[in-house]
């Protein structure tokens, strides 16, 4: 039995609950009479069944129900009703990036420059079809030891401003996670594709060296950083980066976005061109391989 004594929501069996947050909760679902598995992010009946999350789940369907590509989470269906509302997407079962990055980031080097160019490939789609993602982290990229990538997560995403409205565009809602937020977001205004790249910048920094390029022990102090403040140098913290490589991400992370890289197929083609590191990394043994390694009387 599932939480709340039910079984189904709407035409979906929930049959295994995947995560409980503090306003969804993400379940493993199938349609009647089929076999195949979903996920769901469902909003459940109760005090956090509101309007606004509603509408929020909704606007994540609308944008994520156009974008198809290998590498972008498929969005699948919307429905509300007495069920509470829900949200049916592609079932991608991998820890996120994020995660990963909590286990050692050492562990991924190897296939870095594999998960870097799905992910950056992944956004670009979003910006061809018009949209802003504006909560780039690795908490969003959910990475498979195939070095598979899902983009997810569309609920903040907005409509990148063109023409008349880009001029006329006033002051945006401060959205998006602190720790890689981009000095345009912070100050409230609207965003273009290059606000994601100071996002992405923000990731890349953290998969290569473990560490976020700002760090604060308050809020307000960790998004004036943001806006005024140099992050230390990467060859610093990660002494194995490719110099241009290293120019790229720090490019990235521009205060004025001007002077970041116009676009993420321009990151793209430069990691085409070149590479993170320059000795590249080996994969981490296998627990079978540290066992033997351990017992070796060669290393005693």
């Amino acid at each position: 039995m599932a939480a709340g004594g039910k079984d189904f929501v709407g035409p979906y069996r929930l049959f295994h609950l995947i995560r409980a947050g503090a306003t969804y909760e993400i379940w493993a679902v199938r349609p009647l009479g089929e076999n195949v598995a979903y996920a769901m992010k469902w909003l459940p009946p109760g005090k956090n069944f509101t309007r606004q999350a509603t509408n929020d789940l909704k606007h994540e369907y609308t944008v994520g129900k156009n974008l198809v590509h290998r590498s972008i989470i498929r969005t699948l269906d919307f429905g509300t009703g007495k069920d509470g509302s829900y949200l049916t997407m592609e079932l991608f079962k991998t820890p996120n990036l994020k995660q990963q990055i909590n286990e050692g980031v050492e562990r991924l080097h190897y296939r870095l420059e594999d998960i870097l160019t799905e992910a950056a490939l992944a956004v670009e789609e979003m910006h061809k079809a018009g949209w802003t993602h504006r909560d780039i982290k690795p908490d969003n990229f959910l990475v498979s030891d195939e070095n598979e990538v899902r983009l997810i997560d569309f609920t903040i995403a907005r409509r990148i401003p063109k023409g008349l409205s880009k001029l006329l565009s006033g002051k945006a809602p401060v959205q998006g996670t602190y720790s890689y937020m981009s000095p345009e977001q912070i100050r409230g205004k609207e965003v273009d594709a290059r606000a994601d790249i100071y996002s992405f910048g923000c990731m890349v920094y953290e998969l290569m060296t473990g560490k976020l390029p700002f760090t604060a022990s308050s809020s307000t102090e960790l998004l004036n950083k943001h806006l005024k403040a140099r992050p230390q140098e990467l060859s610093v913290l990660q002494p194995n980066v490719q110099a241009d490589f290293g120019k790229l991400v720090h490019r990235m992370l521009a205060k004025e976005p001007a002077d970041r890289p116009e676009s993420l197929m321009e990151f793209y083609r430069e990691l085409k061109a070149g590479r993170c590191f320059y000795i590249k990394p080996k994969p981490p043994l296998t627990p079978e391989e540290e066992a033997a390694q351990q017992n070796d009387p060669k290393k005693n």
